[in-house]
């Protein structure tokens, strides 16, 4: 029973879309190890470690836009994947989790590794099948809008019967990526939103590229202010720049001093990573809301979402266009002096954290893929780096804003054909060291894994005066980049050239601690 059951796994996994998968081979899941390895139409990542398998799994999901397995074996193996499962329910991202286990009869006996694994991804798994001896499961029941999760039970393994199986050749993929539904009511939503405030902000979080261009054209047609953070990939767009608000902190009282008072948040693509997001709970009934994504969550306790297909939505939005006249000019003059200002104390504290985000977004090659991996380079990439367009795609998985597999799903979205930076920070690295398990296998991947190494979780630095939430340490990363043979380099500046030879970095940046505090402070009194 335990070759069919395999076959049929597979098969149903070549038919429903899956190419790729991310293996943690083990002796109960051997029938799948075997049953992948019969099949030439899907790629198998192999990995020691399931947490960091499952975050691979999460960036191939995001570079190739199709569903992605992770497969384990029993017991706490299962369990490792809950981290990645949480991140893909909120991104909206199609995990199929693979989980091998022991016969049924078992459960609940203590017998070694055997766990309770039905319903152990809870709400994170949008489809679920404990499956054994000849049950069979039809993926197509998968909306793919979230995780899937399929329990496998199988007898004790045996190399001389998994040798036997076979799988079919040549499989169609009947795979669907079946879009949002836009309904005329979503419209209505906004058009009654539209004409309820009188001084709306648009906030840009994270957009599909399909996206992009209709929200451009959605917004010049609007003509309200703008904010874009940098996961949106139009910040740097200057046919936007008579819109565009960059400034976020304490915004609300530099938009009212500017005869601006917010009074509506029009929120486009994924739930923004800016502190006014997190703002705006407080807010509740005096400010309006209206959030229009690709993803069913509002990112508050008390606003709801218009959840449908943000192409077939602008369109639409476009075509009915509501006039309105938005005062706004003397804010956009106000936040281009702000830009000028925050330059000259750039240029002021060449050494602060901040300034070398700045200076590295202005020397990293044009067109390059560009990750954020955590809260303090998101929010210094979108306060400083450089508005000039380069032409750079923006990523993070910010799911449930961890910290975890940062490095992993890094390394799962690069692409081949382009240059691959990510920017995150010391902890964030110790979380996910490892992550570059995976490089011997993507050896044709340019990849440059930059760690900001600030002594800590510095994020935390100005929230609270006790030291323990930063987590200080005197640690450095050269050992770790020697021992998964990465080229290593050391900046405490940002050098004029950074391009390299070396297919595989791992570049420590070292900010200065003192310039970093005179740079905040400085900041502050802007």
């Amino acid at each position: 029973m335990n070759n069919i059951l395999a076959q049929h796994i597979v098969e149903q996994m070549i038919q429903n879309g899956v190419k790729e998968c991310c293996l943690a081979a083990g002796s109960r899941n051997a029938p799948l190890v075997y049953a992948l390895n019969a099949t030439n139409q899907i790629k198998v990542y192999n990995w020691p470690e399931e947490r960091s398998a499952a975050f691979f799994a999460i960036g191939r999901i995001k570079a190739t836009n199709r569903p992605v397995a992770i497969i384990t074996t029993s017991g706490t193996a299962a369990a490792e994947v809950l981290p990645a499962a949480m991140s893909a329910h909120y991104l909206g991202l199609p995990l199929l989790m693979i989980t091998a286990d022991r016969p049924r009869r078992f459960r609940g006996s203590g017998a070694p590794q055997t766990s309770e694994q039905p319903g152990l991804f809870g709400c994170y798994a949008h489809f679920e099948l404990d499956l054994a001896d000849d049950e069979k499961c039809n993926l197509d029941e998968w909306t793919c809008k979230g995780p899937a999760h399929l329990n496998i039970c199988f007898e004790e393994p045996r190399e001389s019967e998994c040798k036997m199986i076979q799988v079919k050749r040549n499989l169609p993929d009947q795979w669907l990526n079946k879009p949002n539904v836009f309904h005329e009511e979503h419209l209505e939503r906004y058009h009654n939103f539209i004409q309820i405030v009188k001084n709306p902000l648009v906030v840009v979080g994270a957009l599909d590229v399909k996206n992009r261009e209709i929200v451009i054209q959605y917004l010049l047609q609007l003509g309200a202010p703008v904010y874009a953070e940098a996961f949106s990939n139009i910040r740097e767009d200057n046919r936007l720049e008579h819109l565009k608000i960059t400034r976020i902190d304490n915004i609300w009282n530099t938009a009212e001093k500017n005869n601006y008072p917010i009074d509506g948040i029009l929120r486009i693509g994924e739930i923004p990573t800016a502190r006014l997001w997190r703002d705006l709970e407080e807010k509740g009934g005096q400010v309006k809301v209206c959030s229009i994504s690709e993803q069913p969550f509002s990112g508050l306790s008390w606003a709801d979402v218009i959840y449908t297909s943000l192409e077939k939505f602008f369109i639409a939005a476009c075509e009915r266009r509501l006039k309105k006249d938005f005062k706004f000019k003397q804010w956009v003059e106000a936040d281009s002096l702000f830009q000028a200002t925050l330059l000259n104390l750039l240029h002021e504290e060449p050494f602060a954290e901040s300034s070398l985000i700045h200076s590295l977004s202005k020397i990293i090659s044009p067109n390059s893929n560009i990750y954020l991996g955590n809260s303090l380079p998101i929010r210094e990439w979108d306060l400083a780096a450089s508005h000039s367009s380069r032409g750079y795609f923006m990523h993070a998985s910010r799911g449930v804003n961890g910290i975890d597999g940062q490095i992993s799903t890094f390394f799962g979205l690069s692409d081949p054909h382009k240059d691959n930076w990510a920017i995150i920070g010391d902890l964030t690295a110790l979380y996910d060291m490892v992550g570059p398990w995976i490089l011997p296998q993507i050896t044709d991947t340019s990849v440059n894994l930059i760690v900001v190494n600030n002594g800590g979780g510095q994020i935390f630095s100005r929230m609270y005066s006790l030291p323990i939430f930063t987590n200080p340490h005197q640690l450095n990363y050269e050992h770790l980049a020697h021992f998964w043979k990465m080229h290593y380099e050391k900046w405490d500046c940002i050098p004029n050239n950074v391009a390299s030879n070396h297919k595989h970095r791992l570049i420590e940046i070292t900010p200065d601690v003192t310039s970093t505090d005179r740079f905040w402070t400085k900041f502050t009194k802007l």
